[in-house]
């Protein structure tokens, strides 16, 4: 072999070699190029689930309570257990001093209940007044706890005798919350948030009011909550219904001019639309059909070109 010929195969080796790198930068480049492109996609799996049409709130407590005075001034005795139900004109404590002995007891059947926070005159139903609800964020307890033993002063406010038949909620919404609920619509409020366990009671939606731009809603408890009887401000989740079926993200549909629409993404990594119909929506969910169990969907459609005319 002559210099040369041995020169030209190190040149062709050589060339071949930055061949292979320069295919090799390629290929790792579009390898690249898809991966960070799935990675930018966020892809669901159909499933039959439960949806939760609701949201959480803070919701003011409303009683149908009425608070009694100290006839005498003297020592404060309670017979009756704090927040137990009595009859009417049961005994429930007396108060005595070096001159008397005032035998108190109850003027209507009710629960009974000698602690105070200086809201129940202000806030009772039939008693949802304007001002109440300009206040509503800025309400100031002063709570009191009589026990046995504690010194009265005659006309201070002693106990408080609250209707156990009757027990309200005040919820403060957003005006597109409150646009979706009917006066008298059952709902359902869920405990959970103020509660180590859940517990779903039955409601209804008793009155809406619209104050200066503000939206309210009273919900009438079907079930007296006992261990609510001292508290003012309570955590809850308000269910308007509960749907069950294929469920998707809220975000995964979108609208075109032939339907509602999602981005069906296949096992071999191609992107497909396919027209859905929605039964049922919430505010983060959708109920649809048309689609099967184990289907998998962009969760974020506008993400990508997908090509609406594909099928």
């Amino acid at each position: 072999m002559t210099k040369q010929e041995s020169g030209d195969k190190q040149k062709n080796k050589f060339i071949s070699i930055k061949y292979f790198i320069f295919i090799m930068a390629i290929v790792t480049v579009i390898v690249l190029f898809f991966i960070l492109s799935e990675d930018k996609l966020k892809i669901t799996q159909i499933e039959y689930k439960e949806v939760v049409d609701g949201f959480e709130a803070k919701a003011l407590l409303v009683r149908d309570e009425k608070t009694h005075n100290a006839v005498i001034s003297g020592e404060l005795n309670i017979i009756i257990s704090e927040g137990e139900r009595a009859s009417y004109g049961e005994k429930i404590a007396y108060i005595e001093n070096e001159e008397e002995i005032y035998n108190i007891y109850t003027q209507k059947a009710g629960i009974i209940s000698f602690a105070l926070d200086g809201l129940e005159e202000d806030i009772r139903y039939g008693k949802i007044t304007p001002e109440l609800l300009d206040n509503y964020d800025q309400l100031n307890r002063e709570y009191k706890q009589y026990v046995s033993g504690n010194m009265v002063n005659k006309g201070e406010k002693l106990y408080k005798n609250i209707n156990n038949f009757q027990q309200y909620l005040l919820i403060k919404v957003e005006k597109e919350r409150a646009q979706k609920f009917n006066k008298n619509e059952v709902v359902f409020v869920d405990t959970q948030s103020d509660n180590e366990y859940s517990d779903i009671i039955q409601a209804s939606i008793k009155k809406i009011y619209i104050h200066n731009d503000q939206y309210f809603l009273l919900l009438k408890l079907d079930r007296y909550v006992k261990t609510w009887n001292n508290t003012r401000w309570v955590n809850i989740k308000l269910i308007k219904n509960i749907y069950r079926g294929l469920a998707v993200p809220k975000s995964a549909v979108f609208k075109t001019t032939s339907g509602d629409q999602v981005l069906i993404y296949t096992f071999d990594h191609k992107i497909k639309t396919r027209e859905v119909k929605i039964v049922e929506e919430t505010e983060d969910w959708v109920i649809i059909e048309n689609l099967e169990i184990g289907d998998q969907v962009l969760k974020n459609p506008q993400a990508v070109d997908y090509g609406r005319d594909e099928k």
